[in-house]
């Protein structure tokens, strides 16, 4: 049994009984990409060149070759991820400055070493880049990832394009309809503003007219202002003083806030720890760590209103990066579907019992880490 029934038009790719998401989420996505007709675009941050990165990349050249559009914007900023991390493989393999790369080598001083061996070459990325049905476009500072398919359904979500994902815990959703679809391409190019009325509406940092609005921060800070009851925070990354005080704030007016966190972050792990350490001093929140890697961003209100997508609440994504959260009340389907997910990834971790096991780590590495999401 999964969610992928939940409402009408938008579906939690996530299976309850392992509630990790990503094994769905791949599945879904390449049998999307089979079935488009005429267009598929594609927004990401990091495109590794492993199994699931391979399996993609296929797809894509199979579904070009039968004569179907393909525009893929793919983040630079992530390159350094895809060059200093896991098997050390961008599946887009294209020359960097030189400065940029002693750039990655100073910022891997800050990573743990995840290296793996593989023998994933580079011609399928090449084949996809030269193929005379796929567009590239080349973005930084953006964090989005999303799939839209044939101008009617899109993914989207945290999920990048990596075999790691299959032990982390995420997100993605599945949106159907053209309605919604064309609310999602008005909302992307700044055309209409965030509706706190819909049941379903897209915020987004990105570029309009040349210039960055960072919407997602002030649109999460006042939803967070209308809890009343409980706040539940899934977050792979934190540290944005805003969202922090805020998180104080919630907590000391009789809400209960409760946040599951990474035991141990893939990356970031010194600053996250510093920032919840910080908060825990201040409010009383039940504080649960995983033993997987909790890449989600997820916030939970009320559970009436569910707030995800790629936007951690780190000083990167709410301050630098482009963005983009789905909002979502009124579909109980779909929001029970997410508390269900969110009560199994609790029932999985464990219980923070006093503040003192959140102060073991690096204070020097938490400010490089955090000075490093400053400059980035």
């Amino acid at each position: 049994m999964d969610h992928t029934n939940a409402d009408e038009d938008i579906r939690l790719l996530s299976d309850p009984h392992d509630t990790d998401g990503a094994d769905l989420t791949f599945r879904r996505v390449l049998r999307r990409i089979e079935e488009a007709a005429d267009s598929i675009a594609i927004h990401m941050f990091v495109w590794r060149n492993d199994a699931i990165g391979h399996r993609i990349g296929r797809a894509i050249l199979d579904a070009a070759e039968r004569g179907v559009k393909i525009h893929v914007k793919k983040d630079v900023g992530a390159f350094m991820y895809e060059r200093i991390e896991m098997n050390r493989k961008p599946f887009f393999n294209v020359a960097i400055p030189l400065s940029r790369r002693l750039m990655y080598k100073i910022s891997a001083l800050t990573f743990p070493d995840t290296y793996v061996e593989d023998e994933y070459g580079f011609e399928l990325g090449r084949q996809v880049m030269a193929h005379p049905n796929v567009t590239m476009e080349w973005v930084d500072h953006t964090h989005t990832k999303y799939y839209v398919f044939d101008r009617q359904a899109m993914i989207t979500g945290s999920i990048n394009i990596e075999d790691r994902h299959r032990t982390y815990r995420d997100y993605m959703v599945e949106i159907v309809g053209q309605d919604a679809i064309e609310r999602f391409e008005c909302r992307n190019r700044g055309a209409e503003p965030y509706d706190r009325d819909r049941s379903l509406d897209f915020v987004l940092n990105r570029a309009v007219d040349g210039k960055r609005q960072f919407e997602i921060k002030p649109v999460m800070l006042e939803l967070m202002s209308q809890a009343r009851r409980s706040l539940y925070i899934e977050m792979a990354y934190i540290g944005d003083p805003d969202v922090s005080r805020k998180i104080v704030e919630v907590a000391k007016g009789d809400v209960q806030v409760t946040v599951l966190f990474s035991k141990a972050a893939n990356i970031g792990n010194d600053i996250n720890y510093r920032s919840l350490l910080r908060i825990c001093k201040q409010a009383d929140i039940g504080v649960y760590l995983s033993d997987k890697m909790i890449h989600s961003k997820l916030m939970l209100i009320d559970d009436e209103l569910a707030v995800l997508g790629s936007a951690n609440t780190s000083v990167f994504s709410m301050q630098k990066a482009d963005e983009m959260d789905v909002v979502v009340k009124d579909r109980p389907a779909f929001l029970a579907a997410v508390k269900e997910t969110a009560a199994g990834r609790i029932s999985q971790s464990k219980k923070v019992e006093s503040v003192d096991e959140l102060a073991n780590y690096n204070r020097v590495l938490a400010s490089l880490q955090q000075l490093h999401q400053l400059l980035h």
